[in-house]
């Protein structure tokens, strides 16, 4: 599929570029491609609550963002009102689509959502010729019974009603099944693709685009107090009640820690406090080595200290494409912690690294100028990943035991068939073993978790 008919000269792509906005991802990927001559805008279904970028003046589009504001904003408690705005919303929906599907010849879908999260709108894009693309970044994706962003706790047997886990993985599946069908491209990260059927791109060949106005000159930080800044979207998922935890234990040991937490604050906020400070604490529990903050923090040359089991899988992936920065265990957050406020030398190296990183490899620019590539289908052999080949269980944003209980909670009302993964039997093999459940069919296998340990 895609544009046969029309030159391939990046000049003639229209590209649509939404319609959520996560981590100011849109909005670098439509201003690298502007920036490389192509005619890219971001619209979104609804202005982002952290202000990231987002100037259509568009009417139509203008007013399709208010009534999903307010959308937003009502309770459900004024049930007759939330009806209307749904209903409304989607109406104006199918009206931007038909809008859409004439003004652009490619569309760039972030966070698994598109213009009316129809199967219609897809065949219809299809049909048309537009180029799709779908950008992942995580929790569109990644199963929900190991996702502490849909269930954040701390408490091992605090658990949601496993028909709702069971329902998500469905409809998650089943929308992501749809989207393979139709999409040109996927892009995800090999630690959320757990559901994926069809061969992928992997999310680390193309990067995360962000474009960072640093100030030309940084306070100096000659000062014995060691600034740290914590920014967390969802606190209970980022594990930040432990990471305060592991704070004040440093401070009881005699460290000078100044620590700047911010929470629903807009971006411009976060941007100036990453000029302030010695380096950062991202999270605890991530299944990335660099995410949206703390590639915000590389663009001003500040070290980042994030948790995740992921960490342990760092050393089989090739080495060039993966961002640098201080990826640990989350039982060794403290420890890692304590590093970079005793070693200003190990700071400003780390800090160097992962600015060359994000401002060579990052730049909008680069990340543009390699969905051109998909959108040209001159897509590099080693960019594509197949399902299943990076058995990665722990998820992201909870602990191994709270995972744990949720898988076996999940198994235990639905049978394996539940984790909808039929189609990858090593994987419902390796979350048995991980939840402490016998194996499907009687299967007494090492289980592929096992072997990858």
């Amino acid at each position: 599929m895609g544009l046969n008919k029309k030159s391939q000269n990046s000049k003639f792509w229209r590209v649509f570029v939404g319609p959520v906005e996560i981590a100011g991802i849109a909005d670098g990927i439509a201003q690298g491609l502007c920036d490389l001559g192509v005619d890219a805008q971001v619209l979104l279904s609804t202005a982002h609550r952290f202000e990231y970028g987002n100037t259509t003046r568009i009417g139509l589009i203008c007013l399709w963002q208010r009534i999903g504001q307010l959308r937003a904003k009502t309770s459900r408690d004024s049930f007759f009102l939330k009806i209307a705005l749904v209903l409304l919303h989607r109406l104006l929906g199918v009206v931007v689509l038909l809008y859409a599907a004439i003004r652009f010849d490619a569309f760039i879908f972030i966070y698994g959502q598109t213009i009316t999260n129809s199967r219609f709108e897809l065949w219809l894009l299809r049909q048309m010729g537009r180029k799709i693309v779908f950008f992942g970044v995580g929790s569109d994706t990644r199963p929900p019974y190991v996702d502490g962003g849909l269930f954040p706790g701390i408490a091992e047997d605090d658990l949601p009603d496993p028909a709702i886990l069971g329902r998500l993985a469905r409809e998650r599946k089943q929308r992501l099944r749809i989207q393979e069908f139709y999409a040109d491209f996927w892009i995800n990260a090999p630690a959320s693709a757990q559901f994926h059927e069809r061969r992928y791109i992997n999310w680390s060949a193309i990067g995360v685009p962000k474009k960072i106005v640093v100030p030309s000159s940084l306070e100096d930080r000659t000062s014995s107090v060691v600034r740290i800044l914590h920014s967390p979207s969802n606190a209970l998922a980022k594990g930040t009640p432990l990471i305060l935890e592991a704070i004040e234990r440093l401070r009881i040991k005699g460290y000078e820690i100044e620590l700047i937490l911010i929470q629903d604050m807009p971006n411009a906020r976060v941007l100036e406090e990453l000029a302030r400070c010695d380096f950062i604490i991202d999270q605890l529990y991530s299944d990335a080595p660099m995410a949206g903050f703390s590639a915000e923090a590389a663009f001003f040359g500040k070290p980042a200290v994030i948790g995740g089991y992921f960490s342990n899988w760092i050393g089989s992936l090739d080495s060039a494409s993966v961002p640098p920065s201080l990826f640990v265990a989350p039982e060794e957050i403290q420890e890692a912690i304590e590093r970079l406020i005793s070693d200003a030398k190990l700071r400003l190296e780390l800090g160097e690294r992962a600015k060359l990183f994000v401002t060579e490899r990052w730049n909008v620019r680069g990340v543009a100028a390699r969905f051109l590539r998909l959108l040209n289908d001159d897509v590099p052999e080693d960019w594509w990943c197949e399902p299943g080949t990076v058995c990665y269980l722990e998820g992201s944003g909870l602990p191994l035991a709270r995972a744990k209980r949720l898988v076996a909670s999940l198994i235990e009302y639905g049978g394996v068939s539940a984790l909808q993964l039929g189609d990858k039997p090593d994987f419902e093999r390796a979350f048995c073993h991980f939840a402490d459940y016998p194996p499907p069919r009687g299967d007494e296998t090492v289980s592929l978790y096992e072997t990858k340990r």
